[in-house]
């Protein structure tokens, strides 16, 4: 071989081994690997490199097969550039020039646009990187960075070029985005494992705990060093059978998770119910490893359910159980009855003139006072009967085993005596009486359904009887109750349609002029025999009815005194009754005030009628109602004076107008000294009070003489006049003014 051509094969072999030993230095450099030194670049190492086998068994044939062709050096270069590419890493080196020297598959993928090798080499960084920061003069600084909204781990390095002219900037990027996100993911799972609410539980097979959270620590009041590598039998309530167990374990196994509820046992010995779900735990390979569980304490969940247990069984105000749940136990007393041969009683109760209260005082102080009467019951029954609340002011008792009907009676005299007695609330002293009927099982009704309708009539025959009173059912009872229920139903569509009239009776003053009249309603479509007011207003009082014809008898009476007054009738005023509900209703004056002034009326044309103990039941609220009506103008006069309270201390606390005579003290004078006393004492203390008198039910001369003798201001009865409607009484006025005329 020539000397000039070994010299160039020479220099080419040099430079050769120059390059290839600057980039496996670099390249196991940037990888973590330290750089050979060139003893150590041996065959071993070199066959390493060369997976395709160009290289032979020694380091002298790598110089013989440089010597012999350049194909050698070529192939050198193709395995260092397969190795560049197959970097899971961005490898960018950059000349001084800031041009890109070189890049591998990898960093074209990510920063170059997928371009070719040679449309990046040689070219400008920042003409030929798609990348934002790079493109805009930013390098890479070692560490992490961000870059086109992923993170880099970058490691930097200088190395010489193969002719050692200059330092070449090269740059490795390793896309962390995943490992990154992962840790974030990892920190997030440590969070909601740390603070999660629910406790959870890792196990392993063995079913030995390797992993809790703090909040498992505090269902459980266990210390996690107290519970790591211990069984879950430490937890066990003992609640639990063991057939229990088996299915959990068997259900998990069968679908690979189980939910339900289970009781565990506290550090401190007590009992808490969890929500439990177990699911199992599966590695890459789908091997079973651990069990995961997590419990959610259902503590005040259960407290929450037994509440409204409570509650749907009970009464709310009172405690005492409701319809329900008085229903149920009604039912298994009738069974163990019938098993048993036993009877038992039934005491329906009934609070007298309740109703009151709320309509005066409010529903507040009556709920306080059902509250008190409630606590009083349960003292008297033993404690195999049941009082319930079933009604607004409706009281039952269920008695047990009894021998016979004197043991129920007996019960219903204790009760009597026990409502009787005053009851104190917020400041009121209140009296209340009540009406009971008494059921016996079998003999009067052999279910539910028949006592409790029984024992209902048997107490309503107790209030018929007056009161304050008890009586057993009977079968004439039961026909009672059904001709009530139909007089209720008749008297609800009689209402809703407003078929009443009103009647009007005159008032005559000592004169004999008429100066008024009473507007008295009538029910002319009402069933036969119970059409008379007497019949169905204690019935509308009872069911409340009474506040829509009240109100239906107010507007018509209004309307009919406008119509006269425009005819030139001449009265001075038309009287209307109000029963206590409508007085006691909370809007009834400024209802009353807003009809006047619709039908253009002042309240002077109207005097409404109430009785002592519709007053007497709040005196500082009827004086309330009282002076809001005497301020528009309406008089008041008190019904039946006399009848009622003794106590006539009220008299000078009201604003009242007029008081009527009752006609049981009009009836039998002059004939009844005791009754001519009475009457002219009440004539007597009206004038010394300043009001006037209206004596009501004079049908004879001579008890037109008495009273007009002790100074009576006004007179009413059929001596003057039966109760006639609008038309006839307007016709009887018209001709009587002729008469007298």
């Amino acid at each position: 071989m020539p000397p000039d051509t070994a010299r160039a094969d020479a220099e080419r072999y040099q430079a050769a081994i120059r390059y290839i030993r600057a980039k496996v230095d670099q390249l196991l450099t940037l990888m973590g690997t330290r750089p050979l030194r060139h003893e150590e670049l041996d065959d071993d190492t070199l066959l390493e490199l060369d997976p395709i086998g160009i290289v032979g068994d020694s380091f002298g044939q790598v110089i013989a097969h440089l010597n012999e062709t350049n194909l050698a050096l070529e192939l050198a270069r193709g395995e260092i550039r397969a190795i560049f590419d197959a970097i899971p890493a961005a490898v960018i080196v950059v000349g001084a020039d800031d041009r890109v020297d070189d890049c591998n598959r990898q960093a074209r993928e990510w920063f170059f646009g997928a371009a070719e090798a040679d449309q990046v080499v040689g070219r400008p960084l920042t003409e030929v990187c798609v990348c934002a920061e790079l493109s805009h003069g930013r390098r890479p600084e070692p560490g992490e960075t961000r870059l086109s909204g992923r993170i880099y781990q970058v490691v930097t390095s200088t190395v010489a070029g193969p002719d050692a002219a200059g330092g070449k900037a090269v740059y490795l990027l390793f896309d962390v985005t995943p490992l990154k996100q992962a840790e974030t993911g990892l920190r997030l799972h440590a969070k909601v494992f740390e603070h999660l609410g629910e406790g959870i539980m890792i196990t392993d097979l063995d079913d030995r705990i390797v992993e809790v959270n703090p909040a498992f620590c505090r269902i459980t009041g266990h210390d996690e060093a107290d519970l790591l590598g211990q069984g879950q039998e430490l937890l066990d309530s003992g609640l639990h059978e063991p057939a229990f167990f088996d299915d959990v374990g068997r259900r998990v196994r069968e679908h690979g998770w189980w939910k339900g509820e289970v009781y565990l046992r506290r550090r401190d010995g007590g009992i808490v119910p969890l929500l439990r779900t177990i699911s199992e735990v599966r590695d890459q390979t789908g091997g079973l490893t651990h069990h995961l569980s997590i419990l959610t304490d259902i503590t005040s969940l259960k407290e929450t359910q037994t509440r409204l247990d409570f509650l749907a069984h009970h009464d709310v105000l009172t405690s005492l159980p409701n319809r329900l749940l008085f229903n149920d136990r009604l039912e298994q007393a009738i069974a163990h009855a019938v098993r048993d041969h036993d009877r038992f009683a039934l005491l329906f109760i009934d609070l007298d003139r309740f109703k009151n209260i709320n309509d005066s005082l409010g529903h507040h102080i009556g709920d306080l006072f059902l509250v008190e009467v409630a606590e009083r019951m349960k003292t008297l029954v033993r404690r195999s009967d049941t009082v319930a609340r079933v009604g607004g002011d409706e009281f039952v008792v269920l008695m047990e085993r009894v021998g016979g009907q004197e043991d129920a009676f007996r019960l219903a005299d204790k009760v009597i005596a026990a409502l009787k007695q005053p009851i104190q609330v917020s400041g009121h002293e209140l009296h209340m009486g009540c009406s009971i009927g008494i059921a016996l099982f079998p003999e009067d009704g052999e279910d539910a359904i028949a006592l409790m309708k029984n024992a209902d009539s048997a107490m309503y025959r107790a209030k018929d009887a007056g009161r304050d009173g008890y009586a057993r059912f009977s079968h004439e009872l039961s026909e009672d109750a059904r001709a009530r229920l139909a007089l209720e139903n008749a008297l609800r569509v009689a209402v809703r349609d407003e078929d009443f009239e009103l009647h009007y009776q005159p008032i005559l003053d000592a004169g004999g002029r008429v100066v008024a009249a009473e507007a008295l309603v009538r029910w002319p479509n009402g069933p036969e025999g119970a059409n008379q007011p007497g019949q169905f207003i204690p019935l509308a009082e009872e069911t409340r009815l009474i506040l829509a014809l009240g109100d239906w008898v107010l507007r018509e009476a209004v309307e009919q005194y406008r119509r006269w007054r425009d005819a030139g009738l001449g009265l001075d005023y038309l009287s209307v009754n109000i029963s206590a509900i409508q007085a006691g209703h909370p809007n009834f004056a400024d209802r009353m005030i807003a009809l006047l002034d619709n039908s253009g009326l002042d309240g002077g044309g109207i005097q409404i009628e109430l009785t002592e103990n519709v007053l007497m039941d709040d005196i500082e609220y009827s004086r309330a109602v009282l002076e809001h009506l005497r301020g528009h103008g309406v008089r008041t006069a008190i019904d039946d004076f006399g009848t009622g309270h003794s106590s006539l201390a009220y008299l000078t606390r009201l604003p009242i107008d007029s008081l009527k005579v009752d006609r049981c003290f009009v009836r039998d004078i002059p004939a009844d000294t005791n009754a001519a006393a009475i009457a002219a004492a009440v004539i007597g203390l009206a004038r010394t009070l300043g009001m006037s008198t209206i004596a009501e039910g004079i049908e004879t001369a001579e008890q037109e003489a008495y009273l007009l003798g002790v100074g009576c201001d006004c007179l009413q009865g059929f001596r003057y006049g039966r109760p006639m409607p609008a038309g006839v009484f307007e016709d009887w006025l018209r001709n009587r003014a002729g008469a007298t005329g």
